[in-house]
């Protein structure tokens, strides 16, 4: 009978170990990106428009509120753009002679232009009212002129008073700006007193305008914007890893 062979007895023994493997985590990062916006933007467009008389006229025998020598220029705005701000600049040049100056300036629109005398008895009469007020005197009346006074003075009591500046002492090397507010006339006329000769009544008339306008207004934008961005990073773990020992070589148990 054959002898039976030693049985050599084993024990597992567990142990710590690194081991590396692979993860994936997510970073926040920064990146440009562009973007199209529209907004409104409002600006304020201008202009200047040379005004001509259409009624020009002048008498050195009238006087306007007592004072001689009356120049009288006729403007129609009718047919043209109308905008917000609208004002009338006067620009007075140089005079040959130092003279005292006036100028005043009225919307006519209510009963129209006053005509060169004696034409506005005829073509333009507007006898049925009463004049309040004398605004133009002449010292050589005559039934004629009576008639036309009165209607020219009519005229001017129902005219809007758009404003006026006395005391013009003039003798100037260069031009001078006056602005009125048209306050909408349409129908605008500009009196000019106390220059004797044509030189020492010389100016320009013209339309100053504004307007506001709003546009839209597409602009690209560059901004930083968020990501989440994915990475995959190498780690290390202990894990414990069993193995099969004879028992002499197994740790003693604590």
């Amino acid at each position: 009978m054959a002898a039976a062979l030693p049985v050599l007895a084993c024990v597992a023994v567990q142990y710590p170990q690194n081991e590396t493997y692979y993860d994936t985590v997510y970073v926040t990062e920064n990146r440009s990106e562009f973007l199209s916006e529209t907004y409104p933007v409002t600006r304020t467009i201008s202009g200047q428009q040379q005004l001509m008389p259409y009624i020009p006229w002048s008498s050195p025998t009238l006087r306007f509120k007592g004072t001689p020598f009356v120049w009288y220029y006729g403007y129609r705005l009718l047919g043209m753009q109308t905008h917000e701000v609208e004002k009338i600049r006067i620009s007075l040049y140089k005079q040959d002679y130092y003279e005292n100056v006036a100028v005043s300036l009225f919307d006519m629109g209510p009963r129209g232009q006053v005509l060169q005398p004696p034409t506005i008895s005829t073509l333009d009469p507007v006898y049925t009212d009463t004049v309040q007020w004398n605004w133009l005197t002449s010292s050589g009346d005559t039934s004629t002129i009576g008639k036309w006074l009165n209607s020219a003075n009519i005229k001017f009591n129902f005219a809007r008073f758009l404003g006026g500046q006395a005391d013009l002492w003039m003798n100037r090397g260069s031009s001078y700006d006056i602005d009125f507010d048209t306050r909408g006339a349409r129908d605008i006329a500009v009196l000019f007193i106390g220059p004797t000769i044509p030189q020492n009544a010389r100016f320009s008339a013209s339309l100053l305008w504004s307007d506001q306008v709003t546009e839209n207004v597409t602009r690209t934008v560059e901004r930083q914007a968020p990501y989440q961005v994915e990475q995959r990073v190498q780690k290390e773990r202990t894990v414990s890893k069993t193995v099969q020992v004879p028992f002499w070589q197994a740790p003693p148990f604590k």
